[in-house]
């Protein structure tokens, strides 16, 4: 998982050079830029740095390079898949800067969508080990960086403290069996019903919490070195085996099933459950006085493991990463340019001027005294962040997702034997087409 930086960049660097087109050449010429110039990005209107921000990063771009304007396209997340198909079946890209999502990376590398930015950040980026190597991982296929990582959203496990201490607990769960045991004390003291509520319903967050849960068992890997789905054995067996006893016992609300990741938020900001295992986001809203019930409540921790597993890292994660990429058919004069904003926007200098928005990628600015003033958590955040595990990065990854989302929600709510349900999850991820 955490190959040696060195070996990711310089893998196929002659064919990213062809890819880019990020000649020295080409730089200088965009240095000077006489003509007006119009960059178009898209970018999504309701999850990572907002409109507002994104905005005025472009403002600042714009004053360095009074000649180039950005023109940004703002959609749901949901759209910008699809979007970005288009633009890329388009004999000129409608969008010269897109951003990627990590679970796209295979898909854009196989098929050609994106270009590959080794030669960029070989020649721009003077600290590339700046940015931790699980980051990199998640936006890299076959030795090829396909964006420039602009979000490092991830999970954390968090509880209540005050409901735990209530049951006897000092402190939060490190190991699978400690948490299932003080779910199962907090639900017989009746201190709370549900003790755990979760984002299951059929839907990609589904897929982060069976890998992250497979992780915690040891291995959030679902596919094997040979590229062959595992999801029937090992760790992934058990993570789906504990998520339907955890359902099954009443552990889980069952509204789990139908809640996304905001409601899942929402249960434990309100009280409602013990613990809820989510995206950062989750650590503004438990302290803010408009949105919780737990204000000065809720901790955030590292992931509880199963014995003898994660010892490098006593926690494990699961990565949304996300990166700003380069449409392949982005005229050649505009590529040295959206290299540019790509470059700006993912600075450290204005990923600093943000950390109310976001996690910043940089490590020398997540662990600036700015960030440890605002996020108290910041060692726990370092801590998931080097313990993520990725989604499998398959060119064909949104089918494959469907199928993982289907017999797992299946098998949570007992429609389907856990073992028939990965068994068929199994078989139909092989029959899909090669």
């Amino acid at each position: 998982m955490r190959n040696k930086w060195t070996k990711v960049l310089m893998s196929a660097m002659s064919a990213s050079l062809l890819l880019t087109g990020a000649s020295s050449a080409a730089m200088a010429k965009a240095k000077a830029a006489p003509q007006p110039v119009v960059l178009k990005v898209l970018y999504m209107s309701q999850q990572g740095y907002s409109t507002a921000v994104l905005n005025k990063m472009g403002a600042e771009f714009h004053k360095e390079h009074p000649n180039v304007t950005i023109e940004f396209t703002y959609l749901p997340y949901p759209q910008l898949h699809s979007a970005i198909l288009t633009s890329a079946a388009a004999p000129v890209a409608q969008y010269d800067v897109v951003l990627s999502d990590l679970i796209w990376t295979g898909e854009f590398a196989a098929k050609g969508y994106t270009v590959a930015l080794n030669n960029y950040i070989r020649q721009y980026i003077k600290n590339p080990k700046g940015i931790p190597q699980s980051v990199w991982n998640g936006l890299s296929v076959g030795g090829k960086v396909m964006a420039m990582p602009f979000l490092a959203n991830f999970q954390n496990f968090y509880y209540n403290k005050k409901m735990l201490a209530e049951a006897g607990f000092k402190s939060g769960p490190k190991t699978m069996a400690q948490w299932l045991h003080q779910m199962q004390v907090l639900k017989a003291k009746h201190i709370v019903q549900y003790p755990y509520e979760d984002s299951w319903l059929q839907a990609e967050g589904l897929v982060c919490d069976y890998v992250r849960t497979a992780g915690e068992f040891g291995n959030g890997n679902l596919f094997n070195a040979k590229g062959q789905p595992i999801m029937n054995q090992g760790a992934a067996l058990k993570a789906l085996e504990w998520m339907r006893m955890l359902y099954k016992d009443g552990l889980a609300n069952p509204n789990s099933l139908a809640a996304d990741e905001p409601t899942a938020a929402n249960a434990f900001a309100s009280g409602q459950a013990a613990f809820n295992t989510n995206w950062t986001f989750v650590t503004g809203i438990m302290n803010n006085k408009s949105e919780s019930k737990i204000v000065g409540q809720g901790v955030v921790s590292g992931f509880p493991v199963a014995p003898g597993t994660n010892r490098a890292t006593l926690s494990a994660s699961i990565s949304g990463f996300q990166g700003l990429a380069i449409a392949a058919n982005t005229p050649a004069s505009l590529k040295p340019w959206a290299w540019k904003w790509i470059q700006f926007a993912t600075s450290p200098a204005v990923q600093a001027q943000h950390l109310h928005s976001e996690w910043p990628i940089w490590s020398s600015v997540a662990t600036s005294p700015q960030e440890k003033h605002l996020n108290p958590w910041y060692k726990v955040y370092q801590q998931n962040l080097n313990a993520v595990y990725n989604r499998p990065a398959v060119s064909n990854y949104l089918t494959v997702s469907s199928i993982i989302q289907q017999y797992v929600h299946e098998a949570i709510g007992g429609t389907i034997p856990v073992k028939t349900a990965a068994n068929d999850m199994v078989q139909q991820i092989e029959s899909l087409p090669k």
